[in-house]
């Protein structure tokens, strides 16, 4: 899961908790180590602000400011030192939660996978994904390259499914299936297949096809005809 670093006051960092589906830890509570939070949200009232902004800044964690409308000037001060990524009107979580997945999204915009198994590693990019599903015989995660190649990895199918959902790229098919909407030939209704540009499929039925024609939007993204 996304682990978010908060210094925020107790109400707001219950109802955080409650409205977005991340890890939220409260740095007040115990030590950072390096890696172990993908962003900051912290309130500008909090005790050594300066110091503790330096040095997550200093760990290339992104950093989200809360703040008041008296706090205008200070807001200035932080964008023009290039340290802070956002400030956000504390009142405002709609903004803030907005601002909390694209900061994410901008983190983890990357192009390829890093594949590891017990005696595999492998640097995948995804436009050679196919789709990834789940095995309950083996429990991996299995990656479906082009020509038909399958890298299986330890890990569990929520975690694959939580990253890939912060890109654009994939979608969430089924329970136990992700599949990289770039790479859709055609959807097939009357054999109920997902036809990929390598000439691969996978089969599914006609309310996924059509769950997934409408959600990708598929129409909106070509010349209709």
């Amino acid at each position: 899961m996304i682990k978010i670093g908060i210094d925020v006051d107790n109400n707001l960092k219950v109802l955080l908790s409650d409205v977005l589906n991340y890890d939220f830890i409260d740095i007040r509570q115990k030590d950072i180590l390096p890696g172990e939070i993908d962003l900051l949200v912290i309130d500008i009232n909090s005790i050594d602000l300066e110091e503790k902004i330096s040095t997550y800044f200093n760990l290339n964690i992104s950093i989200i400011i809360l703040l008041g409308k008296e706090n205008i000037r200070e807001m200035r001060e932080f964008f023009l030192k290039g340290i802070v990524k956002d400030c956000i009107l504390r009142q405002d979580i709609f903004e803030l939660e907005e601002s909390i997945q694209t900061q994410i999204n901008i983190t983890y915009g990357h192009t390829s996978f890093y594949l590891s198994d017990t005696y595999k590693r492998a640097l995948v990019e995804f436009s050679d994904v196919n789709y990834i599903t789940y095995s309950s015989t083996t429990r991996k995660t299995e990656f479906h390259l082009k020509r038909n190649e399958i890298f299986s990895i330890k890990r569990n199918f929520s975690e694959v499914e939580e990253r890939l959902m912060l890109t654009k790229t994939f979608f969430k098919l089924d329970r136990g299936t992700i599949i990289n909407i770039s790479l859709i030939k055609f959807l097939d209704y009357k054999e109920e297949q997902i036809v990929f540009k390598t000439g691969e499929f996978i089969y599914t039925s006609k309310m996924k096809l059509k769950e997934l024609e409408d959600k990708c939007n598929l129409k909106e993204r070509a010349i209709i005809f």
